[in-house]
């Protein structure tokens, strides 16, 4: 899936941070990446998120915070065309987004900014907050998105306090990931993203998924490596292992139930490659959550 690049302050030549509320029945699933960093708490809503080359399921109470032109996408499991959609559904988020060049520029005039440059570098594969640093962070995003003037100021300083501060975190894109992304076939490579996640449970053939795109087999392979850094097989198998991993946490599940769930249709199958993705067999990641 190909991202968009996104001008979040567009139009607010002035603005150096600003927050913003989210409460709609689903997320976007626009793929895109842009130059502001964003912190992001997720209020309510599920499904799989996309993060550089992550590729992993999210939850309701999620905080996470993504550094510059990092691909980006929150994909909920039921969007309206599902027939598992209600009208009761919501997505809601809070969020943090502020250019890095010009905060950083403007904090140097006052202190040595060496610490907040570098947590912005390492911010760049994004991070996931756990702990009291979520917490803390959680807390500020709340009462900054209700504040205006020097107070929203005040807390947006306590706030990389912390971040220069924590290791509460992991990072989610791998430590060689580059955002390769151009700005041609947005709309194939959204065509195929939303394919893929609407479908894992089930067999996804590659003759299917390549005329998708409108493409012959073997330029597809190459088009989908290019832009996610994975095959297809890679691809489609990280998410259904986030899945499995969801089953686990909330289901009193067998691990053969799990894995024909996910679209596996042999266990030996769903052990091969959940062993290739987490570095365990499924039975013992089951048993130590």
């Amino acid at each position: 899936m190909k991202p968009v690049f996104a001008k979040v302050f567009d139009g607010l030549h002035e603005e150096v941070f600003l927050t913003r509320l989210i409460d709609r029945p689903f997320f976007s699933t626009e793929f895109h990446f842009h130059k502001e960093c964003q912190m992001t708490y997720v209020m309510e809503s599920s499904g799989h998120k996309i993060i550089g080359d992550c590729i992993e399921n999210f939850e309701t109470g999620e905080l996470t915070f993504l550094g510059s032109d990092i691909p980006h996408v929150w994909h909920n499991n039921n969007l309206p065309h599902d027939s598992a959609h209600t009208s009761n559904g919501h997505a809601r988020s809070v969020s943090l987004f502020f250019d890095p060049d010009r905060l950083t520029g403007l904090l140097a005039n006052f202190y040595n900014t060496n610490k907040l440059e570098q947590i912005l570098q390492i911010s760049k594969r994004g991070m996931k907050f756990n702990g009291d640093t979520k917490l803390q962070l959680k807390k500020l995003l709340f009462k900054m998105s209700k504040e205006e003037g020097v107070a929203k100021l005040v807390l947006l300083l306590q706030l990389l306090q912390i971040l220069c501060a924590t290791n509460e975190y992991t990072l989610l894109a791998s430590a060689g990931y580059v955002n390769t992304y151009q700005t041609r076939d947005n709309e194939r490579i959204d065509k195929i993203f939303k394919y893929l996640f609407s479908n894992f449970s089930n067999e996804i053939k590659l003759d299917d998924v390549a005329a998708i795109a409108n493409m012959n087999k073997q330029a597809f392979c190459r088009f989908f490596k290019a832009r996610t850094q994975k095959t297809l097989v890679e691809f489609i198998n990280e998410i259904r292992i986030a899945h499995a991993i969801k089953l686990m946490n909330k289901d009193n599940m067998t691990i053969s139930s799990i894995a024909y769930e996910c679209g596996y249709n042999s266990i030996s199958n769903f052990n091969k490659f959940f062993k290739l993705v987490k570095k365990k067999k499924p039975s013992d990641f089951k048993k130590q959550i």
